[in-house]
């Protein structure tokens, strides 16, 4: 989660800190080390401030949890589906999840 946030973070342009301000840390001296302690993995945030990271990044809560690159890589291509393509692409996903059972 923690490198995912930082690769994030970094190309949206942000420092820590402002990031931190998003989370309503205005203090430097808070907001960078808070986002510090995430990126590195010493802490994890909670729920709410995860969704507010992640919709300050623009990406969804579930692409910074995925257990591999490839499933994050997943999330974040189907989440910037419009609804209907986003059911295609599970009817596909599905269809070759059904062909590599047999």
């Amino acid at each position: 989660m923690g490198r995912r946030l930082r690769e994030a973070r970094q190309a949206r342009g942000l420092t820590q800190a402002e990031l931190g301000a998003v989370l309503g840390l205005e203090d430097e001296n808070s907001a960078a080390p808070r986002i510090s302690r995430y990126e590195r993995g010493d802490r994890m945030p909670d729920e709410r401030t995860m969704e507010a990271l992640a919709e300050a990044l623009g990406l969804p809560v579930a692409y910074f949890y995925a257990a591999s690159d490839t499933l994050a890589e997943v999330i974040l291509l189907v989440s910037k589906l419009p609804s209907a393509k986003q059911k295609e692409a599970l009817k596909l996903l599905r269809e070759i999840a059904g062909s590599e059972e047999r």
